[in-house]
């Protein structure tokens, strides 16, 4: 069999600085209850690697954030994900004497400061309930979210002056089209396309592949949005079979006798070695 790895490939910028900033802080504190406020990342193999350094996990929702962050004791570290965080959530630590630290992705940080600097009113396009539009909407009253899977109420804009920014992780040509739509009701609003660089890379390379690739195997986990977009992109050529993986036992499943050619991509969170693996196993096909 033919495999092909297209890049980029595996970690982007954003996840390996969110990566060594965690594993630092583990060996400068080898003693402390170290807690990652949220998921640092949407993939389940790196957390589970840094599950295994004693580095726990707390899961929250917006109305639960401020009692669990009451809860945290002096001399516990509380590390903030590579998506954003209301920064209300810092000033409950800094209150309580409790150590934190960010590990907001750079481009996640400019669109939120963005959103903060806006003169008028903010419609935020991203997938409700996602930590980095959680993080977006905290910026203000101003801002509303145009969520990716429902109609938008227009009505709720009533400056003269819109912006539109977006989830970091979302399909440039999913953004095409709801930028349309809001062109046509506010057609001087200043849009500011802030898509993650190495995902829209990755996307418009998945969605121009030749047609003699009669596989394409996306890989990472199924919560990533990154991930999971360029799946759905792969997956609009019905002319040859796609799949989303997360690992290689879940490679093993699929019937490979027929593909003579298959591409590979990856999610921005997703680990080295598990692409290596999966590529030495087709290579053997």
């Amino acid at each position: 069999m033919e495999v092909k790895i297209f890049e980029p490939i595996s970690f982007c910028f954003g996840v390996k600085r969110a990566i060594e900033l965690v594993n630092k802080i583990r060996e400068e504190y080898p003693y402390n209850n170290i807690y990652l406020f949220g998921e640092l990342i949407h993939n389940k193999s790196v957390m589970d690697d840094l599950a295994l350094k004693g580095i726990n996990v707390v899961e929250f929702s917006k109305n639960s954030a401020e009692v669990k962050l009451n809860s945290f004791k002096k001399g516990d570290i509380v590390i903030f994900s590579a998506h954003g965080h209301d920064k209300n959530y810092e000033e409950i630590l800094i209150k309580n004497g409790v150590k934190y630290f960010d590990s907001t992705c750079p481009i996640v940080k400019i669109n939120l400061n963005r959103i903060s600097k806006a003169n008028g009113d903010v419609i935020f396009v991203g997938k409700e309930g996602h930590p980095e539009t959680l993080a977006s909407l905290s910026k203000g009253k101003n801002v509303y979210l145009y969520d990716i899977n429902s109609k938008f109420d227009y009505s709720q804009i009533k400056s003269e002056q819109v912006y539109v920014m977006n989830q970091t992780t979302l399909s440039i040509f999913e953004l095409k089209r709801i930028f349309k739509d809001i062109k046509e009701h506010f057609p001087n609003a200043i849009f500011t396309d802030e898509i993650c660089n190495e995902s829209r890379i990755r996307q418009e390379n998945i969605a121009s592949i030749s047609d003699d690739y009669d596989l394409v195997i996306v890989i990472g986990d199924k919560n990533s949005s990154n991930t999971t977009k360029l799946f759905d992109i792969a997956n609009k050529n019905k002319n040859r079979k796609n799949y989303l993986v997360s690992n290689l036992d879940e490679v093993k499943t699929i019937d490979l006798s027929q593909h003579k050619k298959v591409a590979l991509f990856s999610g921005t969170s997703c680990p080295k070695y598990i692409i290596d693996e999966i590529f030495e196993y087709l290579r053997g096909i």
